[in-house]
């Protein structure tokens, strides 16, 4: 039986290879970008439910825009591009959120997805050090999920 971190891992890589053309790897140790350095974007997206929880996704600069133009079919160095890089990251961590709660917890519960929002950079530090971490690497870029739930709080 999967656990839920690798169902979150699962769901993550699939979503990103079908609704933007990214495909993952695991991002090997010696490949993490320095937390001191790291010029990362990040959205979360809260899911209230049981269990309730929020997915957290950080991605370097440059890979909102490799989305959008994946996603949108334009050119990845247009403004429209780095206008769109952000929305692009909410639509995937919101797919991404709604097969996750699915694949792991069935369709008999109701959820209710709450609306992505930007995270400040201030924030990443505790992300980035946290043994939840998930790290794939999706082509070429560094990419950090984090997933809480309140199944994981519970002692």
């Amino acid at each position: 039986m999967n656990t839920v971190r690798e169902i979150a891992t699962q769901t993550i890589s699939r979503i990103l290879g079908e609704a933007a053309f990214i495909f993952t790897d695991a991002l090997a140790d010696g490949a993490k970008p320095s937390d001191a350095t790291w010029d990362a974007d990040g959205v979360s997206l809260q899911f209230f439910g049981s269990p309730g929880g929020e997915l957290r996704m950080w991605v370097s600069k440059g890979f909102a825009c490799y989305a959008a133009a994946n996603m949108l079919g334009i050119d990845g160095d247009s403004d429209d591009a780095r206008r769109k890089g952000t929305d692009a990251l909410k639509e995937l961590l919101n797919m991404i959120v709604g097969n996750f709660i699915t694949a792991a917890y069935g369709d008999t519960p109701v959820f209710e997805l709450g609306l992505p929002k930007n995270i400040p950079h201030d924030l990443m530090e505790k992300d980035f050090a946290s043994p939840d971490a998930v790290w794939l690497g999706a082509e070429g870029n560094p990419v950090l999920f984090i997933l809480e739930t309140d199944e994981a709080k519970k002692p």
